[in-house]
C-alpha cells in the first residue's frame, strides 16, 4: 500500500510528471528556481501561502493535495450523486469501516476494469441461472393449471385426493 507523500515529494513528483526542470518551472510560476529547489529538498523552509496557491494553480491540483490533506488532486469536488453510490456504501466510506486508501489503490489498478468485467459476468451468470429456475417453476405451474394436474407441483396431492375419496365412499 502507498504511504502518504510529503509536501516535498508531491512538489517534485508533480514537476517531474510535467517533465520540467526547476528553471522551466521558475519561468512559468515566477518563483525563483533556488526557492523551488528548497521546497523539494528534505530541509525545506516554510512555503508562503501565495506560493502554495501559485503552485497548486500551475499543477491544477488543490492546495489540500499539496499540503497532504487529501489524496485527491482535483480542484473541484465531485457531487456524490454523480458517483452513484448507495447510502450503505457512503456510510462505509464516511465511517472509515473500510480502508479507503486501499480501496483507491484497488480501483485505480490497471487490472481493476478486467476484474469488474469478470465479476459482472459471474453475477450475470448467477442471475441468469436464477431467472431460468424461476421460469421453470412458472412454466411448470402454468402446465399444471392448464392440465388440472396439481400432482405435477405437489406429488402428495393425488394421495390426499384418493384418501378423501375413500373416506367419502365409506360414509
Amino acid at each position: 500500500m502507498k504511504t502518504q507523500l510529503s509536501i516535498q515529494e508531491r512538489l517534485k513528483d508533480l514537476r517531474v510528471e510535467k517533465g520540467m526542470t526547476l528553471e522551466q518551472l521558475s519561468q512559468q510560476t515566477k518563483i525563483p528556481a533556488s526557492t523551488l529547489g528548497s521546497y523539494e529538498s528534505d530541509d525545506y523552509k516554510e512555503i508562503p501561502h501565495r506560493n502554495i496557491i501559485e503552485l497548486a494553480k500551475f499543477y491544477e491540483v488543490s492546495t489540500d493535495y499539496l499540503l497532504g490533506m487529501t489524496e485527491n488532486r482535483q480542484l473541484d469536488n465531485i457531487a456524490l450523486s454523480n458517483l452513484h453510490l448507495s447510502d450503505a456504501a457512503l456510510t462505509l466510506l464516511k465511517d472509515r469501516k473500510i480502508n479507503t486508501l486501499l480501496l483507491s489503490e484497488l480501483i485505480t489498478h490497471e487490472q481493476f476494469r478486467k476484474l469488474m468485467l469478470d465479476l459482472e459476468i459471474y453475477v450475470d451468470g448467477l442471475a441468469d441461472m436464477q431467472i431460468k429456475s424461476l421460469n421453470f417453476v412458472v412454466d411448470t405451474s402454468r402446465k399444471a393449471d392448464m392440465l388440472g394436474q396439481s400432482e405435477i407441483l405437489e406429488p402428495d396431492a393425488k394421495k390426499r385426493r384418493n384418501s378423501t375419496k375413500r373416506k367419502q365412499s365409506k360414509d
